[in-house]
């Protein structure tokens, strides 16, 4: 029998279905939040709209450190130009977490004549700092007569979170690992640790950048008073969760970042994983709420024609926020400048930004054209000798390290089973629990199976099905029957990569099915006979289907903003598939079922059976390392279809395996009789 064709054999269109679930889910999310935006007619609404809106993006991102360390700010080389000059300069933002900035001071600027300072935060160009455009950027802002702190984020210029001094480079990927390799990879990979845990690794590009503002606030030739952020692309988000998290910004300038979840939602496309917030969609913030958060302090939206961060969107946001600066008094205080331009700090944003800054920190007329300013080698802009922090300090710390004390700090006993007394009442708590967090006893349709083929080899018979799973989601199955089989309880579920797999496995799978009578193969959403389409429109630029910024990273990061995973909606399914099982018995709702899960599918059998107390057997093959070793370790896999917020401590492979302690349990041959 041939695997499941395009759209199950023609049978039903289900390439679409997973992105439209999610879009449903969005609907009622956006009209929700979109109702109370409306609903701020007062000062007092919208402070108190703000207050909610920190709530929730602290909560999201796992918190900010509590205490504010020594910086141990050293300056490392000082390069003079017309003007101005440039300072090569190090920081920590936490005890051995190197931070690597240029500080451009004017000349003359001293504590007897202070001058405002801006922050300049960079996009994901790999050399950061030192990207032509964005010294362009830099130089302009100093030549008129800022100071200016230019910050290598996390992963790019000298911050390469996995270079290795012995080997002078960063890992490639191998077979068994994926490493990331460099800028913007490094984010999200870095990403997945920190969701795992229940943070996110923005946590640590904002105290980054608070940290970066209380050096520029020590220096003396900067007025404390006047400082301002501003970066673009992934600099404009950088700069958008600090006009939500510092009040000390006087203003802000997000540039090519500032559009909107339903809009962009829409396109497709993926991001990285420092901008997929938990549950954002559902409760915030969303792009607007960074602006109406910063009401009425002055910000300038900068903005790009025909940016992939669609300008009907960053429509929409300066819309929405222009109702509540206008609440205020201060409706001049919120600007938008768009340049005809693609994505990137061009010429038209730089000298806006410029503008800008005159304005609102020294109280000039918008009156700065820019040029082209000449930029200086990149190589002599770095701060280190290598221009890698780990090089230069072996032993510093870096995001890992940090996630891994974050680990200890929130959940110290993670990695470990619990204590059980009562092995029943902590499965049922646990179910309850898991239950409730993955919205696992939601409606459930009518199953209406369908066998669209049907072929014999001898006495096994194998069947293509499809049934409902819930409204709007189709899932597709291979069942094998054996006339003469043992009658061996318990039926057999496996799960693997679908049925995509199965001829790899023909055989064996025939003599379950003779051994137990029945075994079926299942495809949650997503896989095998019901894979979604490609969905992301810029893979052409690198992102394979299941690589990073490709579509099942996409997918799971929507279910992440949603307040679900793709790990719960597949869960769903997999308890959907046990339920189809036990009714080819004739609707023998107590027929035992044994669930096999092969590499990252163990997770599911394991969630499925602590759900189902039918499942009796559990075994997985080869299952990846649990949540807590993969949010603690260098090297993980990655599999994007597990990205899960805070599931590490509640419903990690520690936590279930003592509720099966009434089962037969394999994992991958451990031994388990302590849980019995």
């Amino acid at each position: 029998m041939d695997q499941f064709s395009e759209n199950v054999d023609g049978y039903y269109d289900v390439e679409n279905q997973l992105p439209r679930y999610l879009r449903r889910l969005a609907e009622p999310q956006f009209e929700r939040e979109d109702e109370r935006r409306e609903a701020i007619d007062s000062v007092s609404a919208a402070d108190a709209h703000r207050e909610r809106v920190r709530e929730y993006f602290f909560e999201a991102i796992g918190g900010l450190p509590e205490k504010k360390t020594d910086l141990n700010a050293t300056r490392t080389g000082r390069l003079e130009y017309d003007g101005y000059a440039v300072e090569t300069v190090i920081f920590e933002s936490l005890p051995g977490f190197h931070v690597t900035t240029n500080v451009y001071v004017p000349d003359g600027a001293s504590a007897d004549d202070p001058r405002p300072a801006v922050l300049f935060v960079c996009g994901h160009a790999a050399t950061a700092k030192t990207a032509g455009g964005y010294q362009q950027g830099c130089i302009d802002l100093v030549r008129n007569g800022f100071v200016v702190l230019a910050m290598d984020p996390i992963g790019q210029g000298e911050r390469h979170q996995f270079y290795d001094p012995e080997t002078g480079s960063i890992p490639e990927s191998d077979d068994s690992r994926d490493y990331p390799r460099t800028n913007t990879l490094e984010h999200s990979y870095l990403a997945r640790q920190c969701t795992f845990a229940g943070a996110n690794v923005a946590r640590y590009f904002v105290w980054d950048g608070i940290r970066a503002l209380d050096y520029l606030e020590s220096r003396p030739e900067v007025d404390a008073d006047r400082l301002g952020v501003t970066g673009n692309s992934g600099g404009g988000m950088q700069t958008s969760y600090l006009m939500l998290a510092d009040d000390r910004i006087a203003a802000a300038a997000p540039c090519c970042f500032i559009t909107s979840k339903e809009a962009y939602m829409k396109t497709g496309q993926g991001q990285d994983g420092e901008q997929i917030v938990h549950r954002a969609i559902e409760r915030g913030p969303r792009y607007d709420d960074f602006l109406l958060a910063f009401a009425p302090k002055p910000a300038l939206i900068g903005a790009a024609q025909s940016d992939f961060l669609c300008i009907e969107g960053t429509h929409q946001s300066y819309e929405r926020a222009s109702r509540v600066y206008d609440l205020y008094g201060e409706d001049d205080a919120l600007e938008l400048a768009v340049a005809d331009s693609t994505h990137g700090f061009g010429p038209e944003l730089r000298e806006a930004t410029v503008n800008w800054f005159r304005q609102q920190l020294l109280g000039e007329p918008p009156t700065f054209e820019t040029g082209d300013p000449v930029t200086e080698d990149e190589e002599r802009l770095v701060c280190t000798d290598d221009g890698e922090v780990r090089a230069a300090f072996p032993d510093g710390r870096t995001v890992v390290d940090l996630n891994r004390e974050y680990v200890r700090e929130t959940a110290p006993e993670a990695g470990t089973a619990p204590t059980v007394d009562d092995p029943g009442a902590y499965a049922r708590r646990l179910r309850e629990r898991l239950v409730d967090r993955f919205d696992l006893e939601r409606d459930r349709p009518g199953l209406h199976p369908r066998t669209i083929e049907t072929e014999s080899e001898g006495d096994v018979t194998w069947e293509k099905v499809f049934f409902l799973s819930e409204r709007e989601v189709v899932v597709t199955a291979v069942v094998v029957t054996a006339e003469e089989a043992a009658g061996e309880e318990p039926l057999v579920l496996l799960l693997e990569e679908g049925t995509d797999e199965i001829e790899d496995r023909r055989d064996e799978i025939a003599s379950l099915a003779r051994d137990h009578g029945t075994v079926v193969v299942a495809d949650p959403r997503g896989v095998g006979g019901v894979r979604s389409r490609t969905v992301n429109t810029r893979q052409q630029n690198g992102g394979g289907y299941d690589d990073y910024h490709g579509t099942v990273n996409k997918l799971a990061a929507d279910a992440l903003m949603l307040g679900t995973s793709l790990l719960a909606l597949q869960t769903f399914d997999v308890l959907r598939a046990v339920e189809y099982l036990r009714s080819r018995l004739g609707g023998d709702e107590d027929g035992d079922v044994a669930i096999e899960g092969r590499g990252p599918w163990g997770i599911h059998a394991l969630l499925a059976a602590v759900v189902d107390p039918s499942i009796r057997t559990v075994s997985a093959v080869d299952p990846l390392p649990s949540f807590y070793e993969q949010a603690t370790t260098e090297e993980i896999p990655v599999d994007h279809r597990l990205n899960v917020h805070g599931i590490v401590g509640e419903f990690d492979v520690p936590q279930l395996l003592p509720a099966l302690a009434d089962r037969e349990l394999d994992w991958d041959g451990a031994d388990l009789s302590r849980y019995r």
